[in-house]
């Protein structure tokens, strides 16, 4: 059982299909915000997938289009509904920066995920103490404990799209640095490599590890994930994170390099029969310190 599209994809694939209808009658934006006496910066927004759409709103453009009633119709009406819903990432805009929000809710509709770390375990992966941790250490002072909670919460919702029935297939390579990097302290560490382990065993879940003797990897300077998805988003999206300014990549070129970085790093990377013996090493390593 494959999770349903959330309210981002649906707005994508809403948005291109009154985008087709418009093209297909050969009717310009400022045609359409004429007839609906509205702006033409609306209709566009819509079309890209970035406005929420108003039911109402919708069904006037489909008059406009001349869409009949019938299934086409109610399918493009039910995903304006379903653009608009609120989903449990909501509850937390007071704590999360715009960019994280988006790409939770990117994260949660994508139908694969390919990701590299070079410094921290992914945040998927991610085990309570370890996350709180890694928050501390980024956010440093600027946030209160109780915010930082809710931060926590939120990483551990997001790995409600690693469940089996969600639908999501995830491929991470993690630096093998990250294995050593203690955060918070040594006995947090342990249970994270612990739990790397255990979530190795996940068939939709493929964890390898860069070793040190691969070298300097062009491609392992920054972390970065491609998303792919069944529907709304053709060619996928890149999401490099970044301390000050995260970044969405979607042209196509984009797109491209990144699939050549993450080919050169799967290259490089030690498979899970590989990987997992390095985790249990390192462990060791840590009770003979």
């Amino acid at each position: 059982m494959s999770q349903s599209p959330g309210p981002v994809v649906t707005r994508r694939r809403l948005g291109g299909e009154l985008k087709r209808l418009r093209e297909g009658l050969g009717l310009k934006l400022e045609d359409v915000a004429r007839s609906l006496e509205c702006s033409q910066s609306k209709i566009s927004r819509l079309e890209n997938g970035k406005g929420v759409p108003r039911w109402r709103d919708v069904r006037d453009m489909l008059n406009v289009y001349r869409v009949p009633e019938g299934d086409e119709r109610e399918r493009l009406l039910e995903w304006a509904r379903t653009g608009q819903a609120k989903m449990w990432w909501s509850d937390y805009a007071d704590v999360l920066a715009r960019d994280m929000a988006l790409y939770v809710e990117y994260e949660w509709d994508a139908s694969r995920i390919d990701a590299y770390e070079a410094h921290i375990v992914h945040g998927l992966l991610q085990t309570r103490d370890y996350a709180r941790g890694a928050l501390r250490s980024f956010w440093g002072g600027t946030l209160s404990e109780s915010q930082i909670e809710r931060l926590v919460e939120v990483r551990m919702r997001r790995q409600e799209a690693l469940t089996a029935d969600h639908g999501l297939t995830f491929r991470c390579v993690l630096d093998e640095s990250t294995l050593y990097r203690v955060v918070e302290d040594g006995d947090v560490l342990a249970r994270q490599v612990e739990h790397l382990i255990e979530i190795a065993e996940a068939e939709h879940v493929d964890l390898r590890v860069l070793p040190f003797s691969a070298g300097l990897v062009p491609a392992s300077r920054e972390s970065f994930a491609k998303l792919q998805f069944s529907a709304g988003i053709e060619n996928g999206l890149v999401y490099v994170e970044r301390p000050v300014a995260s970044e969405f990549l979607a042209d196509p070129a984009d797109i491209a390099l990144h699939d050549h970085r993450l080919a050169g790093l799967v290259n490089a990377s030690l498979p899970e029969d590989e990987a997992v013996p390095l985790m249990k090493r390192a462990l060791r390593r840590m009770a003979d310190a």
